[in-house]
This record gives C-alpha cells, structure tokens and sequence, in this order.
C-alpha cells in the first residue's frame, strides 16, 4: 500500500502457478490485485514490484520507463561527461534493472531472476531507447539469489556492433578477461574494465565526489585508500596536486589505475600505487608518522546482510579511526561507505566514535551522495546507499 517495490518471502500466505514468465500477481486475502513484478522464488525478496495499478509488466511498460530514465539524464548529465548510470532499478522504477553506459558501450546488469526471465525484451527496450553501439548483459540474479556472487560478467545476446563473448569472474583480486573501453567524466578520460572490473566496470556513483576532490586538490597531498581504478587520484592530479598514491589489494586494479593516469597525461610510475592490505598499509604510515592533505576512504560493502552489520560497523570504526591519525592539520578526509544496510544516520556515529578514539578533531563539512543518475525513489529509500563524508581536520 505504500507502494514499497520489495515484497518478501514472508509475506507471502500461498504461491500458485509456476512463475516461469518472471511475473508475479500479488493479490489480498480478498482476491484484489495489489501489484505485479518480478518474481524471484529463490530469494527473500520474492518479487521487485513494477506496477501497482492493474498493469502486467511487458515490453511496452519497459520501453515506457526507459525513456524517462533517458530524459532524466538528458536534463542532468553534461555533454563532457560519457560514462553515466543510464537506468537505476527502483529509483528508475525499474526495480532489479541496472544499465550502465560507457561512450559507445553500454552494460545491462539484470539483478534479480525474475528480470533475467525478461531478457530479451528488457535488451530490445535497451537498444531502442538509448541506441548503443555494443550492449552487454550481464545475469547477476540467479546466482544473487541464491546468495552466490555472479561469476559471469557481460555477455551480449546478439545484434549489437562489435558484440562478443566475454566469460569472466567477478570480484577484487580474481582473473577475468579484460575488456576496457573509453569514457570521459568532466572532460577526464577513462576505462571501464566491462570483462572482469567491479560493478559493471567503473564506479560510476562517485562522480560527484571526485569532482568535489578535483576543485580543492590544487598544492594538496592525496592519499588514495581501496583506490581500485585510480579514479579519484586522476581527478585529484586534474585539480593540480602535488602528488596522488594508490592502494588497493589487487594487482589488476592498479594496474588500470596506471592506465587511467597514462590516458589523461599524469605519470604513472611506481611510487604513486601500493598494492597492500589497506587495514595493513594504513597502519604502517601512521607508525611512521605520515601526513596526507586529502585521505580518500572508499573501502568495499562491509555489510551484504543485516547479520554483517555489527562486523561491518567495527571495520568502518577501525579503518576510519587509523585514517584520521594520517590526515595533516587543516587537511581533509572524505570516507565513505556503499553498504545499503548501514544508514547514514549509523554512518556518522561510527565515523563519530573514530574521531574520538584516534583523539582527532573533525568538522562534518558536507555529504555527499551519489549523483542526479543514481535516483533514489521516496517509496524505497533504501536505494540511497551511498554515503560521503567530507571532513575536515580541525
């Protein structure tokens, strides 16, 4: 009734039918139709809700919501930007849908098993309305859940130019077969690794973030923690600092990072990437009494389930708190967390009682989530997970 597109398994009295469509009809006791989505058996959440006023999901509807997703990023994304969140499942009233696009390539991730049973129409409603040049898919949601992490990264179904098998494996650290293409964001050139990179290739929701970054780096010292790609490094070298070091777990990651400063003319040698355990590195510069300008804090998910919160709380406390001991007077510190079951409100307590235990005095100055692409519908404001913090050391 509060048009919440999450209707979980326990809610449910009695299923009929074999849901081999993907659609679920979600009726009352009385008989009345309440809504119809897509119908996952196999996780807790059994069906991501479309429709709320009679209407069965289908081509048409998937067309419909494409086009205003587009005209949304007609009127907020800028022409120097390529790399952008096309479709952003429930904040597009798309719930389980993700498309990502890179210049001429474009990622459709299917979330949930019910929207891998539309394939084909949700990739026709794709290639109609945003006209790609290559579109891949990428089925996440069997596996998803099942509570398995996906193991195959984009495949395309055919049609497309420059289509091609891609068969990789997910996750920081594991081989995949690279696939890099070229975007830019504000003017700034990138690769998002489409075969074996996170997400969908790129991070793409901390745009506004970086350029946040870019317009206070100039002179500065920048610090780069679970840097992955390098991106805010690059944005951070765009705005004039003084120099910018990667660290991140995963050889492959760093090794983009250096192509990311290579494609936009900043130097790439190895004094600027780390390949360390961040928890590690973090505390071996602060033994030895570093100081950074800017200390940049964006760590993985910690929390997947509810049951991981309580961990996940102690690895943000832990790594903020090592951080904040890096962070020169007058200098900045943005960190933050993209795990949906921490809120933000539990965010700012944890980098609160961080602050108090590395006996360092912050100023919140600004938060900053994801942006205007990566929508956030009022019915399901669990889809705001991105939190920034922008502190500055007193």
């Amino acid at each position: 009734m509060r048009r919440h597109p999450w209707l979980f398994s326990g809610a449910i009295a009695r299923a009929e039918g074999d849901g081999s469509d993907g659609v679920a009809e979600i009726v009352d006791a009385k008989g009345q139709v309440l809504a119809h989505g897509a119908y996952s058996p196999d996780s807790q959440i059994l069906a991501r809700l479309w429709t709320f006023n009679g209407r069965v999901p289908d081509a048409d509807l998937f067309r419909e919501r494409f086009i205003a997703a587009r005209r949304l990023r007609e009127e907020t994304i800028e022409d120097a930007t390529t790399g952008f969140r096309a479709v952003h499942s429930e904040g597009d009233r798309c719930p389980g849908v993700i498309l990502d696009v890179y210049g001429e390539t474009a990622v459709l991730e299917l979330l949930t098993q019910g929207t891998e049973t539309w394939a084909a129409e949700l990739e026709k409603a794709a290639r109609e309305v945003f006209a790609p040049g290559e579109l891949l898919v990428k089925k996440s949601g069997a596996l998803r859940d099942r509570g398995k992490p996906p193991l195959t990264l984009p495949s395309p179904l055919g049609g497309g130019r420059g289509d091609s098998a891609l068969p990789a494996r997910a996750g920081r650290g594991e081989e995949g077969e690279t696939r890099r293409v070229p975007f830019t964001e504000n003017g700034l050139h990138f690769l998002a690794d489409v075969g074996s990179g996170q997400k969908t290739g790129f991070f793409l929701d901390q745009r506004e973030n970086r350029a946040r970054l870019r317009a206070l780096a100039h002179g500065k010292s920048v610090l780069n923690l679970f840097s992955y790609s390098g991106a805010f490094s690059v944005a951070a070298l765009a705005g004039g600092a003084t120099r910018a070091v990667d660290v991140d777990t995963s050889e492959a990651a760093l090794e983009l990072a250096r192509e990311q400063r290579r494609a936009n003319g900043f130097d790439a040698t190895e004094g600027g990437f780390v390949e360390a355990d961040v928890f590690e590195d973090v505390r071996r510069r602060a033994a030895a009494g570093e100081r950074w300008d800017v200390v940049v804090c964006d760590p993985p998910a910690f929390a997947k389930k509810r049951a991981d919160v309580d961990r996940a709380a102690r690895g943000y406390k832990d790594v903020n708190r090592v951080a904040m001991a890096l962070v020169a007077p007058g200098g900045w510190l943005l960190t933050c967390s993209c795990s949906g079951l921490v809120d933000g409100d539990l965010f700012q307590k944890i980098v609160f009682s961080a602050s108090l235990d590395a006996r360092v005095s912050f100023s919140l100055v600004a938060r900053q989530g994801a942006g205007p692409d990566h929508p956030v519908s009022l019915d399901c404001p669990e889809g705001d997970y991105l939190k920034g913090l922008w502190l500055r050391r007193a």
